[in-house]
């Protein structure tokens, strides 16, 4: 597979796992559009991809909360590229704490994030992906969308209806010829949700999920790995 004919968008990009996403995807040649709020920060992505790979890369700073960043972001990328191969879904937040203990702006914050700018990124890229009969969206979700924990239940509520989303869109979509894929990752270190630089756990690393996608993107046309469920081993490593 020419990877260096894909497009792909990826949210959430600045750092963690979409800046571990991103960089992958660059060396594989995969043209990119980076979205995420922080224009510094993707700047400093676009600088570093493009010192190291051949590939193009256009940033869009972009609050996936906002139905007019949204359509902003889309319309850019297919009046540079002309079309959308991939949609990477990642950005996410969480905050945790007992029930009783979150607040209603606790409650909008990730559920506007980790779900309705799923959607929205989801609903307007998936026209363009439609009208070519071709596309490949990966939602980063999480094993709190399949388990509950102490202190999760808005992030683990939130993940919960990524996957039904999922699912779903699978259905949706697969008459189009669109392939549709969670990842479920367990604990990544990252400084996700306030863990602290001495953070030390069974933890994956932001490049094992970069991995991943990358072998989501070229598998078979044939084949639509409906889920992944990556699952750390003990390995005690401090973040990045």
């Amino acid at each position: 597979m020419n990877l260096q004919d894909k497009v792909a968008i990826i949210t959430g990009a600045s750092k963690g796992i979409g800046k571990e996403i991103s960089l992958k995807f660059g060396e594989s040649g995969i043209k990119l559009v980076l979205a995420a709020r922080n224009k510094a920060l993707l700047t400093n992505l676009k600088n570093e991809i493009e010192s190291k790979f051949t590939t193009e890369v256009l940033i869009i700073p972009t609050d996936i909360t906002k139905e007019n960043q949204v359509t902003t972001m889309v319309n850019k990328t297919i009046e540079k590229f002309k079309k959308i191969d991939i949609l990477i879904n990642n950005a996410g937040v969480g905050r945790f704490s007992r029930i009783d203990q979150f607040s209603i702006e606790d409650y909008n914050f990730i559920m506007d994030v980790n779900v309705k700018g799923v959607f929205l990124t989801t609903k307007y890229v998936v026209p363009h992906m439609i009208r070519r009969e071709s596309g490949h969206i990966i939602n980063i979700s999480s094993i709190a969308g399949k388990n509950g924990f102490k202190t999760g239940t808005l992030y683990s509520a939130s993940k919960h209806a990524i996957q039904g989303f999922t699912w779903s869109l699978r259905e949706d979509l697969k008459e189009y010829k669109i392939k549709v894929t969670a990842i479920c990752p367990g604990s990544v270190l990252t400084s996700f949700g306030g863990k602290s630089p001495d953070y030390v756990e069974w933890s994956i690393q932001p490049e094992d999920i970069a991995h991943a996608c990358h072998y989501l993107v070229t598998e078979s046309d044939f084949v639509n790995t409906a889920e992944l469920i990556i699952k750390p081993r003990f390995n005690p490593r401090k973040i990045q």
